[in-house]
């Protein structure tokens, strides 16, 4: 069955849309609770809380809702530059919704390939691979029920870390959390609820959280400098002015609170400004390749790799939705080399790996390309979060409230789905419930 583990996750892709507030602050009525990011934490508190009644005021520093969820038309096929599978399908409560709402979605069942230079390796020939990837996940997991709080690297043999297959391998490892195996810890990861097949939104991820989103009023451009929190309410500053709540739900990414883009005044308490930081983002960077014809091997998707001994190669899902466009994926160090080398040298790179597997053709018909950018993006700072080892246990404490006024909320405080947009609705639904909780507490 496939799972997370099985592919590169599909970091956290931002909505088309949504219902924008254009008055000024200052004109605005106090609301209840203030909501700090319109990503999908902060969207599915917003919402949560208005079928309860409470009035909401979303801040948003960005021009779009959607955060790290964002489908992106300009290919002409929409592809989703942040987060892109539904994980957990049994659990994942964007399913139904999908469903319930005419989205189409369907499992991504699609072929593995390895090749050898320019020669597709057979299943025979990728033996090795399986067996190397299987028995690492058993070291895994061996580590994580024992409740071993070590980075990922530390729990596997000396068998797995010297097999040739290895270094492939590992570039999955470092798929799951954005981050080598040397830097997240085996116990958190060990955590996540792997519960049913991948799907993934031929509308894009993105869509359809615009479409959830629907009525919920965002001021956008309205990037928050400051929050104090030490009075009787709590109070968001911006350039347009003071905005003013009993509560605040904070749903802004963790690497953004622990590299102080926003200032706490008075200061949070050292544990929560320390999970913070001990949930660093880990980043997944996409180059999207869109060509004239079809230039891949088969005219369904397949996910294609090539065979290197130095992690530091590409996935490529080809025919993306039956399109001649096609996502690579890269992870951990690569990708950030990459997104630091710009975005022309990240295609040029990618469409060179690809042509050393294809063929001329390839290169011959290319068209256009683009890349993501999350790691330098100011209002994200990397793709999703990872727990640095020695630090399980970060997440719970950002899932209680803060002197009475601040609840947190984000895919990075959810144990069971950190880093999926099921992860950050999840943590939403939490974040509002506490939110009202303590308006009935002031």
């Amino acid at each position: 069955m496939l799972n997370r583990r099985r592919f590169l996750q599909g970091l956290g892709a931002g909505a088309l849309a949504g219902a924008v507030g254009s008055r000024a602050l200052a004109a605005a009525a106090t609301p209840d609770v203030l909501v700090i990011g319109a990503g999908g934490a902060g969207l599915t508190a917003a919402k949560a809380l208005m079928s309860k009644g409470v009035s909401v005021l979303v801040l948003e520093a960005r021009d779009r809702i959607g955060g790290r969820a964002f489908t992106d038309g300009s290919l002409g096929t929409p592809w989703d530059r942040g987060c892109s599978w539904l994980h957990a399908s049994n659990v994942n409560p964007w399913i139904k919704y999908a469903q319930a709402n005419d989205f189409e979605i369907f499992p991504d069942r699609f072929a593995r390939e390895v090749y050898d230079g320019a020669r597709r390796m057979s299943g025979a020939e990728t033996a090795g691979y399986r067996a190397v990837h299987e028995r690492m996940e058993r070291e895994l997991d061996k580590a994580g029920s024992r409740g071993l709080d070590i980075p990922a690297e530390a729990a596997l043999t000396q068998e797995t870390l010297s097999d040739p297959w290895y270094p492939m391998a590992m570039e999955e490892l470092t798929g799951w959390e954005g981050v080598e195996p040397a830097n997240f810890s085996a116990l958190d990861s060990h955590q996540f609820a792997e519960d049913g097949e991948d799907y993934m939104i031929p509308r894009g991820y993105g869509t359809l959280l615009a479409h959830y989103a629907k009525g919920v009023d965002v001021k956008l451009r309205t990037p928050v400098m400051r929050i104090r929190w030490g009075g009787r309410g709590v109070v968001a500053e911006t350039d347009d002015g003071p905005a003013s709540a009993r509560v605040a739900v904070v749903a802004l990414p963790s690497a953004i609170v622990a590299e102080g883009s926003v200032v706490f005044t008075p200061h949070l308490p050292v544990e929560v400004f320390q999970a913070h930081a001990d949930l660093p983002l880990g980043i997944l960077q996409k180059t999207a390749l869109r060509f004239r014809k079809n230039v891949f091997p088969s005219e369904t998707t397949e996910v294609l790799r090539k065979k290197r001994n130095d992690g530091r190669g590409f996935n490529f899902l080809t025919r993306h939705f039956g399109s001649n466009l096609c996502i690579a994926f890269s992870v951990g160090r690569f990708a950030r080399e990459l997104e630091a080398a710009g975005e022309a040298a990240g295609i040029e790179q990618a469409l060179a790996e690809l042509t050393s597997m294809l063929g001329g053709d390839v290169r011959k018909h290319f068209d256009k390309g683009s890349a993501t950018a999350w790691a330098s993006d100011p209002f994200a700072r990397g793709a999703y979060s990872h727990c640095v080892p020695g630090r399980y246990g970060a997440r719970a404490v950002l899932t209680r409230p803060v002197g009475g006024r601040l609840v947190f909320a984000g895919e990075h405080t959810e144990q069971s789905a950190y880093g999926t947009l099921h992860g950050a609705h999840l943590s939403g639904i939490r974040a509002a419930a506490q939110a009202q909780k303590l308006l009935g507490q002031a």
